[in-house]
């Protein structure tokens, strides 16, 4: 009769264990997260392809730190601007069904979040664009977009025409 040793269960797991942390540590090339303090905010101009019923620009999210960052997901956008009577000051857009991947900012680059909506002659003009990063605290803020295109508001629509995009990164 030969005998055979069978690890216990406790030396399996003890092993499974080290080879999983080793794989899950984070590295010395894991990047930070991008934070306000190391991004700058801006917009492109605005352009209204196809139909013409939407109006699309990018807020645009340049690292201006001397490190690359990681983002990855949706910004947050409210849109404030004068006290609308049935709505109120701030409009937070709702975040378009997408593909949020991860994008890394070295120093100098950008990353894009496309901002869609639909203009109303009669609607109401925003003055600021309220910007959170994906995961970050404070808030960063932008003027809206010149010409001052008034923004239909849709805050209790099921299938707003307004929205915000996930991160993607720029080209130039």
């Amino acid at each position: 009769m030969t005998t055979r040793y069978l690890p216990s269960a406790a030396g399996v797991m003890t092993a499974l264990m080290a080879i999983g942390s080793a794989a899950a540590s984070p590295t010395a090339s894991a990047l930070p997260a991008c934070t306000p303090g190391a991004i700058g905010l801006s917009t492109s101009a605005p352009a209204s392809p196809g139909d013409a019923t939407q109006i699309h620009f990018d807020v645009i999210f340049t690292n201006i730190s001397a490190q690359s960052c990681d983002v990855q997901g949706y910004p947050g956008v409210h849109l404030i601007g004068p006290d609308d009577p049935m709505w109120g000051p701030d409009y937070q857009l709702p975040q378009q069904a997408d593909v949020a991947a991860p994008v890394t900012l070295p120093p100098g680059a950008s990353a894009g979040s496309r901002l869609t909506f639909l203009p109303d002659p009669n609607g109401w003009v925003p003055d600021t664009i309220a910007v959170t990063l994906p995961n970050a605290p404070g808030r960063m803020d932008v003027p809206w977009i010149a010409g001052r295109v008034p923004v239909a508001r849709q805050d209790a629509a099921s299938h707003p025409g307004t929205y915000i995009g996930p991160l993607q990164p720029m080209t130039a």
